[in-house]
């Protein structure tokens, strides 16, 4: 009753399916949205393989699962894999399907002789989810996750009462003392977009991506799915913020700040108005991205998720269920 079906032998079916109501959830998030499936392959190239499937009921799906096979590694472009269950189904049929899906993650671990599969689970609230029951029966381990998010529901107000209180006066300072330029749909400026793709090389130190995904970064906003906001100060650029928006979520995609300038608080304003804007275009959340935990992480990463916390309404916990896979052959003690 239950089948898998593969993207890559069905692309018209798949696309007709994401485009399914019942499956909205699938395109909210811009990472595992539309937009992810442009910049992922034209930032990596064929490293990673597309493995993306379908679960199907009476030849009805119930159940996506993008996924990727890269390194031998399960993941969906070393993100962890999110399930996304059709929303008009009963609960025992989902779990069925979720069942389903981690019998063919079974198969592709031998086929690919994977050493390690990432599933994301953020439906383990209070007690475990059938995606959580699938990983616990199989032996992977569960790392929690926090991401920031800031919700939408109550508007401009809500949000200006959740920023923590040491950011006012850092907000107001970047709205008296930056010039702000925006590239979005209503200024497609492609010299002033370039411009932020040197100063993040710069800042970098390096050319961390390729040309192909800064294009797609590039097309995505200015069809109308995002922003970038620049701060500048007396004409030079001193910070970026990038946006990018799937259905219902807005994401962080990437800050940059002129560390010769470190005393002054240039990131603060650029991300507020990025938050702002996001509401106004339409949007129901913004994802600020992971919060990582003190003494699991670098003191750096450690620091930059504080600094976004300070914008969050609330901090989404999910779990990140995780199987090494032990690939060398058993030896008997002579």
């Amino acid at each position: 009753m239950f089948s898998i079906v593969k993207a890559g032998a069905a692309p018209e079916l798949f696309d007709a399916w994401r485009a399914d109501p019942g499956f909205a959830s699938a395109e909210a998030h811009p990472l595992y949205g539309a937009f992810g499936r442009r910049y992922y392959p034209a930032t990596f190239g064929d490293a990673f393989r597309d493995e993306s499937f379908a679960v199907c009921y009476d030849a009805r799906p119930v159940l996506l699962a993008p996924c990727t096979a890269c390194e031998r590694q399960i993941s969906y472009f070393e993100l962890p894999v999110q399930l996304f269950a059709r929303a008009d189904i009963e609960a025992k049929t989902a779990r069925a399907a979720v069942e389903t899906a981690f019998e063919y993650f079974d198969a592709l671990q031998m086929n690919y002789e994977v050493s390690r599969v990432i599933i994301a689970d953020d439906s383990s609230l209070g007690t475990l989810s059938p995606t959580g029951k699938q990983c616990l029966n199989r032996g992977y381990r569960a790392d929690v996750r926090l991401t920031g998010i800031a919700n939408f529901d109550e508007g401009e107000p809500g949000l200006r009462r959740n920023l923590r209180k040491s950011y006012h006066s850092l907000v107001n300072w970047g709205r008296r003392n930056l010039e702000i330029a925006i590239v979005d749909e209503h200024n497609p400026d492609g010299e002033l977009f370039r411009r932020y793709q040197n100063f993040h090389r710069e800042v970098a130190g390096r050319t961390t991506r390729p040309q192909q995904s800064w294009d797609v970064m590039f097309d995505w906003i200015v069809t109308g799915y995002g922003d970038l906001v620049l701060g500048l100060i007396d004409g030079k650029l001193v910070s970026g913020t990038m946006v990018v928006d799937g259905t219902t979520t807005s994401y962080y995609a990437s800050g940059v700040y002129d560390r010769n300038r470190f005393d002054k608080p240039l990131g603060h304003f650029p991300l507020w108005r990025s938050i702002v804007r996001s509401a106004e275009r339409g949007m129901r959340h913004f994802d600020l991205g992971d919060l990582p935990l003190a003494g699991a992480s670098d003191v750096k990463d450690v620091a930059i998720g504080y600094f976004k916390r300070g914008f969050a309404t609330t901090i989404a916990t999910s779990i990140a269920w995780t199987k090494e896979i032990n690939l060398q052959p058993e030896t008997s003690a002579r």
